[in-house]
């Protein structure tokens, strides 16, 4: 039920303001009028002004930011304040400057245009950052400082333009000093109350709302809507945010606005109770029954007809709250988005009345992936708000079969599902809770020789054979060696010649190389294997017959 407190505390929060601004005394009175100046003020301003000028177009900021808020303080004139806004743009803080140039140009609204009217425009036209409105009030002639910038005083005539984030300000009046923090939303506003008399500050933030438009609007259907949309909303102290401003804060999520996770941190960011949808589209006309046509005429049809189908996105629960159709047939365009924006009011109310329970789902192992109706809304353990109803659960975990079932969620009620997920054949007994853990002692380990590898005797024996075979063609060839034999054919054909064999060198190398290879493979054969070291652990655990010792040897 969070977004019903947010809602009730925003209501809360307006009513003391609504007190407050009834507040006798005349501390937050919102008079237009400016603090005066004396002539004397008026000259020194001049001359600081004057100053200051010369000091910006020689780039030497802090010496002319001085200068003009001195002017200022003493005159608060227009010119002074456009000053302030060059400054502003000179420094790079463009929200700022687009800030004291819109009120610029609020102030001489009725002036003849001139060139510094021109160059005011050009800046609050700029493109900047993400922006939110503070609507500082307080007692009249108080200085208002924004960051160390002075930016007016009450009361201002235009909301105070902040960029997106927190921001320090500050209203001085005399001698007293109030300070306070707020955060600058995009696309809404804030109102800050300063109460002089009790240094007292009251920040309201209406609840805010993000809008999307879809269909075949023009640029000026979009604003019609959205106005429309904003005055129904509004009657509630809500506020809307155009879907295309909450994008600035997370532009990243623009591809998956179809997922409620993308949803809900896009809501989340921008502060939002709600994301609503409008799909608008014109559709053919109804024809008019023919009891309405006049005889011998052919029926006739409705001139203009949309249908406008509303969807109400609840971030905290990350489902859809509300959805509804209408249709408006012989409409005009504003009457239709008068009409579709009623009912999206009415669907709003409705969305935040719907009753909610809580689930909470964990598996054994945890960490597997929670899906809700189809779609990934987190992993165990998974503890969430959701609306009553039946819908189908499923929890997936890499290596584990997955786990399906039915969830029944009751108005403020807790659904719980513990799923145990394991693999087929799996089922190992778990252990009695009533019994201690096991007592693990410190691990013993021991040096066990490894057998002689397979491929340690296969090449041990090839050696020895390969030695062996060496030897004995080297003995030979070196008792052959010095002996002579007679060949009967000699060179000149006519005599018996005698032929000496000359075999020692081969024969020596063949019975080294024959002893070294026995050798080698009589050690490779024979050496031991490995050593390798072995655990062994023990454990004494309490059981139903006393002690029951567990080991791996």
């Amino acid at each position: 039920m969070r977004a019903m407190r947010t809602i009730g505390k925003a209501l809360l929060t307006w009513g003391i303001v609504a007190s407050l601004s009834l507040d006798g005394g005349g501390a937050l009175a919102r008079s237009s009028r400016k603090p005066k100046a004396s002539a004397a003020d008026v000259q020194q301003a001049s001359k600081l002004l004057t100053d200051g000028k010369a000091a910006l177009i020689a780039k030497t900021i802090e010496p002319a930011k001085t200068l003009f808020e001195d002017a200022y303080r003493k005159n608060p004139s227009a010119e002074v304040l456009f000053q302030l806004g060059k400054l502003a743009e000179a420094e790079g803080r463009m929200v700022a400057a687009q800030d004291v140039m819109r009120r610029y140009l609020h102030e001489t609204a009725g002036d003849e245009e001139g060139p510094d009217q021109k160059e005011a425009q050009r800046i609050a036209q700029l493109v900047s950052a993400p922006a939110g409105e503070v609507h500082v009030l307080g007692a009249r002639g108080a200085w208002v400082v924004v960051d160390d910038h002075l930016v007016g005083a009450l009361p201002l005539p235009l909301p105070l333009l902040l960029e997106s984030g927190n921001h320090r300000i500050i209203v001085e009046l005399g001698d007293q000093r109030i300070e306070e923090q707020v955060k600058a939303l995009p696309g809404q506003t804030v109102e800050m109350r300063f109460n002089q008399k009790t240094g007292t500050v009251v920040v309201s933030v209406p609840p805010a709302l993000v809008l999307f438009l879809d269909g075949d609007f023009t640029a000026e259907n979009q604003k019609s809507l959205t106005q429309a949309v904003g005055k129904v909303l509004a009657k509630d102290r809500q506020g809307v945010v155009p879907g295309e401003k909450a994008l600035k804060l997370k532009p990243q999520l623009t591809d998956c606005l179809q997922t409620a996770s993308c949803l809900a941190e896009l809501a989340n960011a921008n502060e939002a109770l709600y994301v609503l949808r409008v799909r608008a589209k014109r559709v053919p006309p109804a024809p008019v029954p023919a009891s309405a046509t006049p005889a011998g005429q052919p029926p006739t049809v409705d001139k203009a007809s949309w249908q406008f189908d509303l969807e109400v996105f609840d971030p905290s629960v990350g489902d859809i709250a509300g959805k509804t159709s209408v249709r408006c047939d012989d409409c005009a365009v504003e009457q239709a988005f008068q009409s579709a924006s009623a009912t999206l009011g009415t669907v709003v109310q409705q969305s935040a009345s719907r009753a909610r329970g809580s689930v909470e789902i964990s598996s054994k192992p945890s960490g597997a992936d929670v899906f809700l109706g189809g779609e990934k809304v987190g992993v165990t353990p998974y503890k969430a708000s959701r609306f009553v109803g039946s819908v189908p659960l499923e929890l997936r975990l890499l290596g584990q079969p997955p786990f399906s079932s039915t969830l029944t969620i009751e108005a403020g009620q807790v659904a719980q599902v513990e799923a145990v997920l394991s693999k087929p054949g799996d089922d190992a007994p778990e252990p009695d809770p009533k019994l201690p853990p096991p007592v693990v002692k410190a691990p013993v380990y021991r040096t066990e020789v490894m057998p002689r590898p397979k491929w340690r005797l296969a090449l041990g024996g090839s050696l020895i054979g390969l030695g062996v075979l060496s030897l004995g063609f080297g003995i030979s060839a070196l008792q052959a060696n010095g002996k002579s034999v007679l060949n009967p054919i000699c060179p000149d054909g006519k005599t018996v010649c005698q032929q000496i064999y000359d075999t020692g060198k081969v024969g020596g190398g063949l019975t080294v190389f024959g002893l070294a290879a026995m050798a080698g493979g009589m050690v490779t054969v024979v050496l031991p294997g490995s050593k390798q070291q072995v655990q062994v652990s023990t454990a004494l655990s309490p059981s139903m017959m006393g002690l029951a010792a567990f080991g791996t040897y």
